[in-house]
């Protein structure tokens, strides 16, 4: 390969790399700053007043637009379910990095 084909290609590789880690690592952060909230829905989900806010709405008690797919218990179950496995997608993915190092 024509050395300044090979150089171009890898220039290209070394700025698109070093904006993807900028952007996982902002990516990573704002997840971080957020885990006190995802735990907060998780205590929530799994306490009486979640319960209780449930039949609430069962009872047609609540205002009829309020927003409510917190009481969807698939919502928030595919939520907890993608948080494990984005967890274990970092995971597997720092693995991988860390080897290929």
């Amino acid at each position: 390969m024509d050395p300044v084909k090979r150089i171009s290609e890898m220039e290209k590789i070394l700025n698109e790399q070093n904006e993807l880690i900028e952007n996982l690592r902002d990516a990573l952060e704002k997840f971080e700053a957020h885990q006190d909230e995802y735990i907060k829905l998780r205590d929530y989900y799994n306490s009486e007043v979640y319960f209780d806010d449930l039949e609430s709405y069962d009872k047609g008690e609540l205002p009829a637009d309020l927003l409510c797919g917190v009481l969807s218990e698939d919502a928030v179950y595919n939520l907890f379910c993608e948080n494990f496995n984005v967890a274990i997608d970092m995971i597997e993915l720092a693995t991988k990095v860390l080897k290929n190092r």
